[in-house]
């Protein structure tokens, strides 16, 4: 059993990721913004017998993070996946966590759009924004290789969300079971490594 720490987990991947590890036996500590809001995560976390807990954490809002991280302070991360905005601010307060866990795992969820060999019309804003997340990463990547913590990226795929809408290619659950499975199987290799959901090296 892992403990995975999932930001964003109210919807979407986040949520899918969060229903599946817990269904695998995973202890999961899902995060959002307004919990109670959050109606198919409060429901998942019914149903899984203890695997799955709701934390608030709004990751633009350093107090928010800080406080969950404080909530969280004694709890061994194995697999921090970074869903959102704020991926560094999140690592930052966590870091400790995952330095107790037993995989060491830090993951964040980028885009496809973000690399240059990515040859369609994108988003500039949210492009742009993916691509500084990459950097960071990567140099994150090195700063913790000493110390033998993965951190990797990794491109989810086009996925049915409410962002993406019934255009993209994945349906929620199939995405989440192939993006678990790379996540299970990270190792130091892959560390600052930019990876696809099917596991492949996603040219930059």
């Amino acid at each position: 059993m892992a403990n995975i720490l999932i930001t964003g987990a109210a919807r979407g991947l986040g949520y899918e990721l969060a229903r599946q590890f817990a269904a695998g036996g995973d202890r999961v500590y899902a995060t959002c913004r307004n919990p109670e809001r959050a109606e198919k995560l409060r429901a998942a976390a019914a149903a899984s017998e203890g695997r799955i807990s709701i934390h608030r954490m709004d990751v633009g809002d350093t107090e928010s993070v800080k406080a969950c991280a404080a909530e969280l302070r004694d709890v061994p991360i194995d697999i921090l996946i970074n869903m959102l905005m704020g991926p560094f601010r999140v690592t930052q307060n966590f870091l400790p966590n995952v330095r107790a866990g037993q995989q060491r795992k830090i993951v964040s969820i980028t885009s496809q759009t973000a690399a240059h060999s990515y040859d369609h019309i994108i988003g500039y804003s949210y492009s742009s924004a993916k691509a500084g997340l990459n950097r960071v990463m990567t140099a994150l990547a090195l700063e913790l290789k000493d110390e033998g913590i993965i951190v990797a990226l990794l491109h989810p795929g086009w996925i049915k969300t409410e962002m993406a809408g019934d255009v993209a290619d994945l349906d929620p659950p199939v995405a989440a079971a192939d993006n678990i499975k790379v996540l299970r199987g990270l190792t130091m290799a892959d560390s600052g490594t930019f990876l696809k959901w099917t596991g492949d090296t996603h040219p930059w």
